[in-house]
Formats: structure tokens, sequence, C-alpha cells
């Protein structure tokens, strides 16, 4: 059996349970009187929940278990925001409802459209969901290049995030899925470009006083 698939889910799963150190972050966020961002949540839970489907469609259990993972731990993370966030909960209480919709029909729609063609339109959703999810960190590049630093972007998760995508893609082409190598292909790119920042401009408002802040809004220290 190759290493690839136990490597795959290992550094998936590994990407998914980084994700909980937001709790803390809104925790700290509630105390002060500030906010997170929910968009990178809501992709993660959309990401997941749609590449759930799509594991199940493909009978594919690698593709089926790290993604039921990824969607409790996606679940519980926009549960804390609703928790923590009591300032922005009907926003958040709204997004999360229109997120789920949009999962439901999604899936709906390839349950019970009669033409084959739907799966390869729901592989098409997945791909780009992906690429949302991935892409995320990379609205922050504004002010990474305007302040010169990249405090914002994490090495460690954009390490984690390249090795996941190199993996995935990988199994993508053993299996010979497209769906799975594009975005994993496209989704390494955008991870390599996060680690060049990252040695490029360093992480300078990481050594500041927690003071320093992006957007006026969150201290860089807490990114």
């Amino acid at each position: 059996m190759s290493l690839v698939p136990i490597l795959a889910v290992g550094a998936n799963i590994a990407m998914y349970v980084s994700q909980l150190s937001i709790i803390g972050l809104l925790r700290r966020a509630s105390k002060a009187q500030t906010s997170l961002p929910l968009l990178p949540s809501l992709a993660s839970f959309l990401n997941s929940i749609l590449w759930l489907k799509y594991g199940f469609i493909k009978h594919d259990q690698a593709i089926s278990l790290v993604n039921s993972l990824g969607t409790l731990i996606a679940l519980y993370i926009l549960g804390c925001f609703w928790w923590y966030d009591s300032q922005a909960r009907r926003t958040v209480e709204t997004r999360c409802l229109l997120t789920f919709v949009c999962a439901i029909g999604l899936i709906g729609y390839v349950d019970y459209a009669e033409d084959e063609g739907a799966k390869d339109v729901f592989g098409l959703v997945c791909c780009g969901v992906t690429l949302l999810f991935l892409g995320a960190p990379l609205g922050q590049i504004g002010n990474v290049v305007r302040l010169r630093d990249a405090s914002v972007l994490l090495p460690g998760v954009a390490v984690l995030a390249f090795s996941n995508n190199v993996l995935w893609g990988l199994y993508g082409h053993m299996h010979q899925d497209v769906f799975m190598v594009v975005p994993n292909v496209i989704g390494g790119v955008l991870c390599a470009v996060q680690l060049g920042l990252i040695a490029k401009y360093g992480r300078a408002a990481a050594k500041l006083p927690p003071v320093a802040v992006v957007g006026g809004s969150i201290p860089m220290t807490q990114l």
C-alpha cells in the first residue's frame, strides 16, 4: 500500500486540528471587544462538507474520513464564533444559515440531478471552494507589501498547507482525478507565495507589543 494516502490523511487532519487555535483568539477578542473574520471558518466548513460528499460519491474512504473530521471541527468553530462574538451574533447566524443553505442546495443538486454531468459540475464547485479556502490568507497581501511585514501570515500553517496540497495532488494524480489535482496544484502555488512573502518581509511585528494592529482591530501578535 502506498504511503501517499496515509501521509495525505495525516497532513489534512493536522491542518484541520490546527484551526482550533482560533478558539483562544476568539476568547481574547471577546474580552477586548474586537472581532475576528468569519469568512475563513465558513469557507472551511463549506470546503469540508462538499468534499465529504465528493468522497461518498467516489466511495473514497480517505477523502470521507478527513472531511468528516473537518466538518465537525468547522461546526465547532462556528459555534464558538456564535458564543464568543455576542455583538455580531445576528451576523454570524445569518452567514452560517446562508452557508448551510448553499451546502444543502449543492448536495441536493448532485443527489437528484438526472444528468451524469452533475457530478462534474459538483467537482468543479468543490475545486472553487477549496481555492477560496486556501486563498483566504492572501487577502492580507496588500497589508504585507505596504507594511513590509508578513506577521499576519503564519509560517507553520503555510508549510503544513503546502505539504497537504502536494500530498493530495499526488493522491489525485494516482487516482487520475483532475478535480483533486487542479485545486491542490494551485493551492500549493498559493502556499508557496505565502512562504515567499514570509521569507522576503519577515515577521517583525510578531516581536512588538500587542498594541500593534492591522486594520485597527486585531492585534498582529494574535494572528
